[in-house]
């Protein structure tokens, strides 16, 4: 029989290889898209996926995360598809009022992405939302039912899809308007192509089961995540905004550029928050002290993969065109928000289980508000590396606020030394990197003592790893030797 760490482990490599193949093919592109595209260019194409991404966050009505936490457990009498249905539907048509909405602005719009005025963009804008909207909410029902399997292939597809738009426009020396015309058709076609496959988890006549008790417990845990919505886009996307609006669209392609690099270490976030959600809330009554083992497990390969990477800094950077190079100063630092938000998923489970959404609300609105004001106080002075910092210092604070509060409603942490210590080395990485930029032997020998130290505070969790691995390959060639006599046997 499998253990329980075996098969939470062969799970969330399940949900991750989306991410790896998506790491591959971003691996492979980047450095094609960063000597073809000139930064002004490229920049276009990162501001339409800001502004697009903002679009389709607000329409979610929080009513993506209401799925997730009810999908077990479907409030008054509804079925999973009526709640698929409800959810879906609502977010479309808030989608199509948000466009009618928009039209009075679309020169504002259209501006903020390209630069001129472009009823094409705007159009694009609205498209390319109104699909992310239905691929979030397929790609969720896969999740749900932890079918890894369709969930990858699902993903895969997306990206490759997502991939196939920058490089052939590249290719074919178009502009960034270009490949964003052809992203739109692509993604517009995909989402529809799924809504197809995917009609046996929604259906109208469902619709009937929707009661004043479903409306009141829905609405009642996802309105509070209304402005929660806007709130992550800010904190993911305020630094490119302000740069676009202080430096222009060519700092904000030199920034995305090196933010792409830095979410390599989605290979472990991705899989892992993909999972998490639905493990959480199928074992919270009965943890006996898994989901701790489990946060260790995760500050240990966050620490690892994001010193390891920074180390390799050199090699990773020179795949990247000339003009996109000059963000290696600050790399570091943008390691810091994808690993903050995946060590704050193992702590504060609290706030999900207790149903206190308003809480989240909160903690993004103080660290939104924080990153706003760093922003417009280093970027004027420090530029780009001015931006990495903010966005460090805003997911730090997020950190710390969804912990000691996600702890008051669901105690997982004897103490908070993991996360000390995993900000503290990423913090002495980022700072080293930046101080020692023009002295290439004292930085990397720095860099080089921070893995090895951080090898030594997590030894035991590096044990683990190991051995689980060991023990989930032993299963694994366990059960291909098994069919392999099945078939001979039945031959």
């Amino acid at each position: 029989m499998e253990s329980k760490k075996a098969s939470f482990l062969k799970n969330m490599i399940g949900f991750s290889m989306v991410t790896w193949i998506s790491f591959v093919l971003g691996f492979l592109s980047s450095p094609i898209a960063t000597r073809l595209f000139v930064p002004e260019e490229l920049g276009k194409v990162n501001m339409f996926f800001s502004y697009s991404g903002l679009m389709s966050a607000v329409c979610y009505l929080g009513l993506d995360q209401m799925f997730i936490r009810f999908f077990l457990n479907p409030p008054s009498k509804a079925s999973r598809k009526t709640l698929f249905t409800y959810a879906i539907g609502v977010s479309l048509a808030a989608s199509l009022l948000l466009t009618l909405c928009l039209t009075a602005f679309w020169q504002r719009l259209s501006i903020g992405v390209s630069g001129a005025p472009s009823v094409g963009i705007f159009v694009c804008l609205c498209v390319y939302s109104f699909s992310l909207i239905m691929f979030r909410f397929l790609s969720l029902c896969y999740r749900m039912e932890q079918n890894a399997l369709l969930y990858t292939i699902q993903g895969i597809l997306q990206v490759f899809i997502t991939k196939l738009a920058y490089l052939s426009v590249a290719f074919a020396g178009g502009t960034g308007e270009h490949a964003i015309l052809l992203l739109t058709l692509l993604m517009s076609l995909f989402s529809l192509t799924f809504l197809v496959l995917q009609r046996r988890f929604f259906s109208v006549k469902a619709l009937a089961q929707v009661d004043k008790p479903f409306l009141k417990e829905t609405w009642k845990f996802a309105l509070p995540l209304v402005p929660l919505t806007l709130l992550d886009w800010l904190n993911n996307n305020v630094s490119v905004v302000v740069l676009n609006n202080l430096l222009g669209l060519g700092a904000v392609a030199v920034f995305s550029s090196a933010v792409g690099l830095a979410s390599t270490i989605n290979i472990i976030q991705t899989g892992f928050n993909t999972y998490w959600a639905p493990y959480v809330l199928e074992n919270y009554d009965s943890q006996d002290g898994r989901f701790y083992t489990v946060h260790r497990l995760m500050a240990c390969m966050l620490t690892l993969f994001g010193l390891g990477i920074s180390l390799l800094q050199t090699p990773v950077f020179l795949l990247l065109g000339k003009s996109y190079r000059s963000s290696v100063i600050f790399f570091p630092f943008l390691f810091l928000s994808p690993i903050c938000y995946c060590l704050g998923e193992t702590t504060d489970m609290g706030i999900t289980i207790a149903k206190k959404t308003y809480w989240t609300t909160l903690i993004f609105l103080i660290s939104s508000l924080l990153n706003i004001a760093l922003c417009y106080v280093f970027i004027p002075r420090f530029g780009m590396v001015g931006g990495a910092m903010a966005s460090a210092g805003s997911a730090i604070v997020i950190l710390f606020l969804r912990t000691a509060i996600g702890q008051k409603y669901y105690r997982v942490l004897p103490d908070w030394r993991y996360l000390f210590i995993t900000v503290g080395l990423m913090l002495a990485a980022s700072f080293g990197n930046l101080l020692l930029n023009d002295l290439p032997l004292p930085k990397y020998l720095l860099l080089t003592g921070l893995v090895a130290l951080a090898c030594l505070i997590y030894r035991n969790e590096l044990k683990t790893l190991f051995s689980t691995g060991w023990e989930l390959a032993g299963i694994l060639l366990g059960k291909l030797k098994r069919r392999k006599n099945e078939e001979e046997s039945n031959g």
